[in-house]
């Protein structure tokens, strides 16, 4: 059993000057529909796109050490479960490239920036570079 982390920090009022240029177009490339659908009915709609980008590039950087790569936006979806904690969903392609991967995440914001950790746990090391 191995371990790796992942850190990221979003400028949100960046993401407010990409959003204001590209619109929803940004928003469909970064996110599913269903994070889509949840950052939607947030009080701050931009502060939860950040939380979820922030999420999927920790999660990137902790399973990169592994030799994950290359994959979209799309293939790693942040979502609540019923006690509104986050949760990652990862997309079969990645799970085929690490089957036995446990992923936590932890999301915290102010109204300038939002942060993310990443907690990889890889059960089976034959799938791994490193």
């Amino acid at each position: 059993m191995r371990f790796s982390v992942g850190t990221d920090i979003i400028d949100i009022e960046k993401l407010r000057g990409s959003y204001a240029r590209w619109g929803l177009k940004l928003i469909r490339r970064l996110l599913t529909d269903k994070e889509h659908e949840y950052c939607r009915h947030k009080a701050n709609f931009l502060q939860s796109v950040a939380g979820r980008v922030a999420s999927k590039e920790a999660v990137y950087k902790a399973l990169y050490r592994y030799g994950v790569s290359g994959y979209s936006w799309k293939d790693i979806e942040i979502l609540d479960d019923d006690t509104n904690a986050p949760v990652v969903h990862i997309s079969d392609r990645v799970a085929k490239i690490t089957p036995d991967v446990q992923i936590a995440i932890s999301i915290s914001h102010t109204e300038e920036h939002a942060i993310a950790m990443a907690l990889v746990e890889l059960n089976n090391d034959s799938n791994t570079n490193s």
